[in-house]
């Protein structure tokens, strides 16, 4: 597998020293954009320090979805099935080092913006000690870093720009995304997050734990109401950002998933003013 920069002379193989006609470790990067919704708030895995999401180097017997999967697998407790949707956002170069060696340059980067499931955000334990440095991440909000409260590097801004309107704009195609995220959302989802917030420690995964006692959460019982839908929709987008909550009521009805429930339920969400009960509504998983 080879590349040539665009615009940049193809040169034969065949000139090249033979440690060249090996694939090399610096053609592609794959940098994995990972959000999830804590405490009704949209966040990102990023690299410690003022830089951007998890990456791992492309070798050449991989593929690049290979090493996505690769890189949630080193950094999830649960990575099976644990994205909700996947979608690749763009080609980005970056400057990147080889880990173990004094080799450095520039590599393309493939950008896959991953949302995960409910719950399925628990990072594995001691990644701040991880001996990948691009592995050793922690969450932020989004909020953080479109109100400049977190510094991210000026190489890597875009990218991350790009993976967040990636996601954005496929969540406002298919509202649906949010229907099914919220159907899958524990009672409890955001918890730990927040206590760890507010006590100021590093977003490492409950390092102290053993492996073993800590279990995969169980999926929601897929009740949700309009509201609630509403509330996690708008953690997508800025706060600042009009959205006609009429008309996207209309669009989660208009999906043919929603079942009207004889009940009603209280509307989760961290805003006081949305503690209250409202219709309730099972949402229908597709059958596959």
């Amino acid at each position: 597998m080879t590349t040539t920069q665009p615009g940049g002379p193809n040169t034969d193989t065949a000139s090249q020293p033979a440690r060249d006609d090996v694939p090399r470790r610096l053609i592609v990067t794959a940098s994995v954009a990972i959000f999830a919704i804590r405490d009704w708030s949209l966040w990102v895995l990023l690299r410690d320090g003022p830089w951007g999401p998890p990456m791992r180097l492309v070798l050449g017997s991989e593929s690049v979805t290979d090493a996505v999967e690769r890189t949630i697998e080193a950094l999830l407790m649960w990575p099976v099935k644990a994205p909700l949707i996947q979608m690749k956002a763009g080609w980005q170069e970056q400057q990147v080092y080889v880990w173990g060696s004094t080799e450095q340059g520039s590599a393309v980067s493939l950008i896959h913006s991953v949302l995960l499931r409910a719950n399925r955000d628990e990072l594995r334990p001691n990644l701040r000690a991880h001996s990948v440095p691009s592995l050793r991440v922690g969450w932020t909000p989004v909020s953080e870093i479109e109100s400049n409260q977190r510094a991210l590097d000026s190489e890597v801004r875009p990218v991350l720009r790009t993976a967040l309107h990636t996601l954005c704009s496929q969540v406002q195609r298919d509202p649906e995304i949010v229907l099914r995220y919220l159907a899958d959302m524990g009672e409890n989802q955001g918890d730990w997050w927040s206590q760890e917030r507010q006590e100021g420690k590093a977003f490492t995964g409950k390092e102290t734990r053993p492996m073993s006692i800590l279990k995969e959460p169980t999926p929601g019982d897929g009740i949700i109401t309009l509201a609630e839908a509403a509330l996690l929709y708008r953690a997508f987008f800025p706060v600042d950002e009009q959205i006609d909550l009429s008309n996207l009521r209309r669009r989660f009805l208009a999906t043919n998933r929603l079942e009207l429930l004889d009940e009603e339920r209280p509307v989760r969400g961290r805003e006081l003013d949305w503690r209250r009960v409202s219709r309730a509504y099972r949402y229908q998983v597709a059958n596959e």
